[in-house]
């Protein structure tokens, strides 16, 4: 899905990571410089690091406004994807949504045709399928919620073949664990159901969950079957929104449409990504380019 360079110094590393990464840089740069330096008991060595503290303090000062102005975007982020929970059952809901059923369309990143509202006031199977990948986490998550059962769905990033954590008793460690795949238009194989159950295995996971918007393929069914994995598909994931009562369908229902919906998120940075050409035809890239190489293949928009 991504592309990451294989080699990034700590400057790098801190722009594509979040502000808790430069804010670990920040403090551990305050450490060395006001702790480790004069503890230094060497002549050779302590005159060495003395030379290097005003550098060391530059970066601190580097990484600590680095890590205020990720702080403050993250917060901008969140306060815009968020939810409203206290909205009425019956309020109207509206998405953003071109006529190519693409809300965000461009070349080398920008953006092309103005939204169009188009409401959605019913749960369907299409609607489903149409999710892009994050918010088919965030509807999966929110899912649980409404079903009682504490959910804990995993940061942006390498998940670690873990999408959602169960928590069903009081031992404060995960009772299941849940994957999610926003594959509409592609089957849920065998080679991801092994992978998921070696991720339970490593866990020491006896119940695990696998959610995906389109279905499985036989040999993962019979997998499944014989391992504990719970397989959902986008019809069964849609019979059981219906049977949760209408406050809570309506409730999901303003989670899953809430903004471009079928626009894909970036894993890294968490902010939607924009249709790009290249050599190989349409991708998904990240709008932060050159900054995040994240990038999604047009036609399957699933991390």
């Amino acid at each position: 899905m991504a592309r990451r360079p294989k080699k990034q110094s700590l400057i790098e590393i801190a722009l594509n990571g979040s502000w808790v990464v430069a804010t670990t840089f920040a403090i551990a740069l305050l450490i060395i410089v006001f702790f480790a330096v004069p503890s230094i008991t060497n002549p050779i060595l302590k005159s060495i690091a003395l030379a290097l503290k005003p550098i060391g303090l530059f970066l601190a000062v580097i990484f600590g406004l680095m890590a205020l102005v990720k702080f403050i975007l993250h917060n901008q982020t969140e306060s815009q994807s968020k939810p409203s929970w206290n909205t009425p059952p019956n309020t109207s809901l509206s998405v953003f949504k071109t006529a190519s059923n693409d809300p965000i369309v461009g070349s080398l990143g920008n953006s092309q045709s103005l939204p169009i509202l188009q409401p959605q006031t019913v749960w369907t199977l299409q609607l489903i399928q149409e999710i892009e990948w994050k918010k088919f986490e965030d509807l999966s998550t929110a899912y649980y919620h409404e079903k009682g059962i504490k959910a804990e769905a995993t940061p942006l990033g390498a998940d670690g073949g873990i999408d959602i954590k169960l928590y069903q008793d009081n031992s404060g460690n995960p009772t299941s664990i849940v994957q999610c795949k926003a594959w509409a238009n592609k089957q849920v194989g065998v080679k991801e159901i092994r992978e998921f159950l070696g991720v339970m295995t490593h866990h020491k996971i006896v119940k695990g969950f696998y959610m995906t918007s389109g279905d499985y393929s036989v040999d993962a069914k019979d997998t499944a079957t014989s391992n504990k994995i719970s397989l959902i598909n986008g019809e069964m994931l849609l019979a059981l929104i219906k049977r949760l009562p209408e406050s809570s369908q309506q409730k999901l229902l303003l989670l899953a449409t809430e903004g471009c919906y079928t626009t894909p998120t970036c894993s890294a940075c968490g902010v939607k990504m924009v249709k790009r050409n290249g050599k190989r035809g349409e991708f998904w890239g990240c709008k932060n380019f050159p900054r995040c190489r994240h990038m999604l293949q047009s036609k399957r928009a699933s991390r």
